[in-house]
């Protein structure tokens, strides 16, 4: 008898033993549901709901099953489950549905009744304000309400009475053998259970490792990733700074061919017009003929140049040429006398454009005597001398020609400047009554009264020198550099 009732015990125990089991995985299933691990959730669900078929407790079978049916849904919808989750999820509330059958609860009922809305897109059932639910109950309702409650609390311990009859009954009709044989099987099932409970912590310890490890590995595949992206990043900045610096380059190389193209055009330009007209003539692309008043024109020609040329080879009779018109040119700038062209032997300029002074005739007057100087002292030239004559007067000058611009003058005055260097002689400088009015003070002239002019008529002619007392022009050929 006093073995009987320790097997009773014994049995006892394992029941409870099994039951906090079964309890304990519960409340890992709810904690795995709230970390949102739902595979895991339906894998301890599961045990659970054999741990309480184990200790015969209907209440941890149905919650069991309605957490594996909440596992199932995670965070979808009804919509968006497949078959085989759907079939799932109606199996668990099926079996927990007979299971609160058997074993009422409330608060498992009104899960249930939550999980079959959601199963079945129902609307969950809000309380609205002023409705039945929120109403106040009477003082009826609430003895009513207690005295269901004492007579479901007087059921549940008839029911449990029952159960422990019936069980003290069982156990009364083993044999000693039998009730041996039933502890050594209650012992190995809690060995059993106990080594299960501790796989399954062991099984929870390593998916906590794996998700670390996974948790850093995703933390170490980003910061590669950033790497990788710093460094293309870093060699896209570098290419596009090569790719800027190549082109800043080539750009400052190109701007300083066409800067030197430019001002080789300029200096061509300027050696075929005035400053002036040029800036003009770039500026608008056209230059305007103008009037002058005043202006001093000076021819020169050398003597027997036709008879001198034949003597000569080409390249001879150009090189005394260059020689001689590049020696006019220094004196000319020297001068700052505009010169205005040559015609074979013939060289001319002018004092007074485009830029008019009061000096004109005197400048004019000391580049002719110049330029008869610098002859005198070239005792290799081909020539014997020149004649150079000198007019003041009106002007008109401009630019004419659409291609190979050409900066020229017209007029009365630049017909009597020529045939004053005609009526002129070698080595002499030939001017006429106008440029004698401006220049008499400053020069010493010797008058040829008047002498016929072609197409012109008589004209007053005068020889100019060197003033008294100056015997070379010194300054001057320091002032041209010759």
């Amino acid at each position: 008898m006093r073995m009987t009732f320790l097997i009773a015990g014994l049995l006892a125990l394992f029941s409870l033993v099994v039951k906090g089991q079964g309890a304990a995985q519960l409340e890992l299933g709810r904690q795995l549901l709230e970390q949102e691990r739902y595979q895991d959730a339906v894998k301890v669900a599961e045990q659970a709901y054999y741990s309480g078929r184990k200790a015969e407790d209907l209440t941890i079978q149905a919650e069991a099953q309605l957490l594996q049916a909440q596992a199932f849904f995670g965070k979808q919808t009804a919509s968006s489950l497949n078959w085989r989750q759907k079939i799932r999820v109606k199996r668990a509330l099926k079996s927990a549905e007979q299971l609160l059958e058997a074993s009422p609860n409330d608060t498992l009922q009104l899960w249930y009744r939550r999980l079959d809305r959601r199963l079945n897109n129902k609307p969950q059932m809000p309380i609205q304000p002023g409705g039945v639910a929120e109403q106040r109950p009477t003082l009826e309702q609430l003895k009513q309400r207690k005295i269901d409650v004492m007579r479901a609390v007087g059921d549940t311990l008839l029911s449990l009475k029952k159960e422990r009859e019936a069980y003290e009954a069982e156990v009364a009709t083993l044999s000693e053998e039998q009730a041996r044989q039933e502890l050594l099987l209650a012992r190995q099932q809690q060995t059993i259970d106990s080594i299960s409970l501790a796989r399954l912590g062991d099984s929870i310890m390593v998916i906590r490792q794996e998700q670390q490890l996974q948790s850093q590995q995703a933390q170490l595949e980003l910061q590669r990733t950033q790497r990788n992206r710093s460094r293309i990043v870093a060699g896209a900045i570098i290419l596009i700074a090569l790719i800027l610096t190549w082109l800043y380059v080539n750009s400052r190389r190109k701007n300083n061919i066409i800067e030197t193209e430019r001002n080789r055009s300029e200096e061509l330009l300027l050696n075929i017009l005035p400053a002036s007209v040029a800036q003009e003539l770039k500026t608008d692309g056209q230059a305007t003929a103008r009037h002058y008043e005043e202006v001093t024109v000076l021819f020169s020609d050398f003597k027997d140049f036709s008879r001198t040329s034949k003597d000569l080879s080409p390249a001879e009779l150009v090189a005394a040429l260059d020689r001689c018109f590049r020696a006019f040119d220094e004196i000319v700038a020297a001068h700052g006398i505009e010169k205005i062209k040559t015609i074979g032997d013939a060289y001319m300029c002018a004092a007074g454009v485009p830029e008019s002074n009061a000096d004109d005739a005197q400048r004019a007057v000391r580049a002719a005597l110049a330029m008869q100087d610098w002859l005198k002292q070239q005792k290799d030239l081909p020539f014997s001398g020149a004649r150079i004559g000198l007019h003041t007067g009106p002007v008109v000058a401009g630019v004419v020609g659409a291609r190979k611009f050409a900066y020229d003058i017209w007029g009365d005055t630049v017909n009597l400047a020529a045939r004053l260097e005609s009526k002129g002689k070698v080595g002499k400088v030939n001017i006429s009554q106008a440029t004698y009015d401006r220049i008499r003070d400053s020069f010493r002239c010797e008058s040829r009264g008047q002498i016929p002019a072609k197409g012109i008529g008589e004209v007053e002619m005068y020889f100019v020198s060197l003033p008294e007392g100056v015997e070379r022009l010194d300054v001057i050929m320091e002032n041209t550099g010759l």
